[in-house]
């Protein structure tokens, strides 16, 4: 079908300008109509950079607009709540910034609002939509459902395999410089701290990756606001652990991600190759960039690492180099908005729905609830599958 579907930007700030609007406007099934914030001039500003006709400061005009299709949410997150309840009574699709809510009490009343208006709503946990998770994952089930080994593979042939040799498990580690994130992050009425702003994101991946086992441990450790553990059990016995620095540095890739399981390792380093050992076949996988100052410098990991340092060599403010040439590897957000803009049109399931919203928000408060009791906490059926 080739509908086009009418847009509303709701939040015009630096992700929106680096991501949703450029994203929307070059979508062939996209018309950005509006550009909303509670700062006009910032509305303005896009509208005028990305040729938006509609400009306010107030979201209900786009939202009783009846010729907008869907809005996207990015705003700070304690505002999500009411701009969803209104956009969905108005029967307007949502695609919404992580976190979809900022605690379960808003989680269950988004859904509510979801479900009552039957309308779409996708969460941009973009990770699991990016190529080299994708490709990862695939590549990991065909291995798990038919292990092939290299010849070479020790064998231990004295006994069978104990229960936990059988058990897949993903590592993340996450290097970042605490200059990332703003006091808006950091502060509890806006933010609410990383782990709710940001991890959120692989805690959402390791549960698409791991699907359809469920969650039912948590343990976590560190800062709730910024560097911190969480390691995750799933009713299958996989797990994962995320390792989260905001002591790092620009100069490396910020997100590596490995799995073991069926006696074989399957790594992604910062969404641009992926690695994998083990098996016979065993190919090097590369990725492109969404944006690339240097495709002349090749491709794969340390490729990247060479195109950061030309893109900022000679800066003194690599923040600036950013905005004006962007090096940034593909983390799905043009697939979620592909897929979420198929959703609407052919009448599909959303890439990532409120159920993960609600599972990734319910997950990052047990985190911090966890990091406080100095304990692990059970994650109960009735808590990550609700009768909503």
């Amino acid at each position: 079908m080739n509908r086009i579907l009418v847009a509303a930007q709701i939040g015009c700030g630096k992700f929106s300008w680096a991501q949703d609007m450029v994203n929307m406007t070059n979508h062939p099934q996209v018309k950005l109509k509006w550009a909303c914030d509670v700062c006009l001039e910032n509305a303005q500003k896009a509208a005028e950079h990305f040729n938006i006709p509609c400009v306010s400061d107030n979201f209900m005009d786009a939202v009783n607009d009846p010729e907008v299709d869907f809005i996207k949410i990015a705003t700070t997150h304690e505002v999500h709540l009411p701009i969803i309840r209104a956009a969905a009574a108005a029967g307007k699709h949502i695609f919404c910034e992580k976190p979809m809510a900022m605690n379960n009490a808003e989680a269950f009343q988004i859904m509510d609002a979801v479900h009552k208006n039957k309308i779409k709503l996708c969460v941009d946990l973009n990770r699991r939509m990016s190529p080299a998770m994708q490709a990862l994952r695939k590549k990991y089930l065909a291995h798990m459902a038919d292990p092939k080994h290299n010849p070479w593979k020790y064998v231990e042939v004295d006994r069978e395999p104990m229960a936990e040799e059988k058990f897949p498990h993903m590592s993340i580690r996450i290097q970042d410089e605490s200059s990332s994130y703003g006091m808006g992050h950091m502060n509890p009425l806006t933010g609410g701290g990383v782990i709710i702003g940001e991890s959120v994101h692989w805690l959402d991946l390791a549960c698409w990756f791991f699907a359809p086992a469920l969650p039912c441990e948590i343990t976590a450790w560190g800062s709730s606001r910024l560097s911190h553990g969480i390691h995750l059990k799933f009713n299958n016995g996989a797990s994962m652990t995320l390792d989260f620095s905001c002591a790092g540095t620009f100069d490396y890739p910020k997100e590596q991600f490995e799995v073991t399981g069926g006696a074989a390792l399957f790594r992604s380093l910062h969404f641009v190759e992926n690695n994998y050992f083990g098996m016979p076949d065993n190919a090097t996988e590369y990725f492109d960039c969404q944006h690339d100052p240097h495709p002349e410098l090749g491709r794969g990991h340390e490729a990247f690492i060479a195109k950061n340092y030309a893109n900022v060599a000679g800066s003194l403010n690599s923040k600036n180099v950013e905005k004006a040439t962007p090096l940034m590897p593909d983390k799905g957000h043009i697939a979620m908005l592909d897929a979420f803009v198929d959703a609407i049109i052919n009448d599909k399931p959303s890439p990532c729905d409120e159920w993960a919203g609600y599972r990734s928000t319910l997950l990052a408060q047990k985190a911090i609830e966890s990091i406080r009791l100095r304990q692990s906490l059970p994650l109960q059926l009735e808590d990550i599958a609700p009768s909503i």
